[in-house]
């Protein structure tokens, strides 16, 4: 080998190994960059959102795919707003955990936001339920039987599945059907909430009385079947409560509704986080229609709503429950 080819030789090598250090150094430095929060506060639309701006959440992390910045405060607590519906919940947790600023691998998701409550003495406007499940609306076959009223049945196995798949509907990664809040998570809820006073309102003490509810807002366990479709009635509600004890084993039951949780614990569970999240859902309205009025007549308009409360309480449970785990 002449000097020349020795020379070009090391010259070579130099240049691969500054290369080579280079991006190891950057990658390092992207690590010790990388933001880790602590708590995730998922909101679906302004009036949600808007209702935690009076905290200092100042440090502002732009992440592709969101409608809003994360915006968190010296804690590393954060909220985002997601949009609503479980598409754009899942959209967003996605890009959530894929943005290469963050380290999410020990951040708790909660979602805060209001509901759907159920046909109950107990549900009264602004109850906040701290669900122990998430419930899919959307799977399987909605139709009407012979007697003409809306009926259910459930998905076929897929002819992906496993051995002995066709039966497990919970933490069910093909289909996202149902998903069991971790014990740990809902045990620190509860207790942080146990003493914690609701507020109420005449509006909501009106419609309680209305639709024959306590007039006392309560914190409860429940189940939120969520899906994007905005039902109401005594038929839809029976369907509701025959998926919930399907999916669970009969271990749940159906307490409220929403748009967003499935999206959201669903995305989670792609990357192993799914014992990362709490759903906490508020009373806004009732799922059947009013007292003297048939589903038909409840289809053509909208339940009278008290989201002003439901909102209100929704973010003073899930406020506690934060500083609680940020003990």
């Amino acid at each position: 080998m002449n000097k020349r080819s020795i020379w070009g030789t090391i010259i070579l090598l130099t240049i691969l190994f500054s290369t080579t250090f280079s991006s190891l150094a950057l990658a390092q430095n992207d690590n010790l960059q990388q933001f880790s929060p602590k708590i995730i506060i998922l909101t679906a639309f302004l009036p949600e959102y808007n209702a935690w701006q009076d905290e200092n959440f100042n440090k502002i992390i732009e992440v592709s795919g969101l409608i809003k910045p994360l915006s968190c405060d010296k804690r590393n607590v954060c909220i985002v707003m997601t949009g609503e519906g479980e598409m754009n919940a899942a959209i967003s947790v996605t890009s959530i955990i894929k943005d290469k600023s963050l380290n999410i691998s020990k951040t708790i998701f909660i979602r805060s936001g209001i509901s759907g409550g159920v046909d109950d003495p107990s549900s009264s406007y602004g109850s906040v339920y701290i669900n122990s499940w998430v419930i899919s609306w959307s799977f399987g076959h909605h139709y009407l039987n012979d007697q003409k009223k809306l009926d259910w049945i459930q998905p076929g196995c897929s002819n992906y599945a496993l051995p002995g798949h066709c039966n497990e509907y919970t933490q069910n990664l093909y289909e996202n059907l149902a998903y069991k809040i971790d014990d740990r998570l809902l045990n620190i809820a509860k207790e942080s909430t146990k003493n914690l006073q609701l507020e109420n309102s005449s509006k909501a003490v009106q419609l309680d009385k209305e639709f024959g509810l306590s007039t006392m807002p309560t914190i409860k366990i429940g189940a939120v079947v969520a899906g994007d479709d905005y039902w109401i009635g005594v038929e839809n509600e029976a369907i509701a409560k025959k998926i919930t004890a399907l999916y669970s084993n009969k271990a749940a039951n159906y307490t409220d509704t929403a748009m967003e949780d499935i999206g959201d614990v669903a995305a989670l569970s792609k990357f192993g986080l799914e014992n990362h999240y709490l759903s906490i859902r508020s009373v806004s309205d009732i799922d059947v229609p009013e007292p003297g009025k048939t589903d038909e007549e409840a289809w053509k308009t909208i339940n009278p709503h008290e989201t002003h409360l439901a909102i209100k309480n929704v973010v003073l449970v899930t406020k506690r429950i934060v500083d609680e785990l940020m003990k």
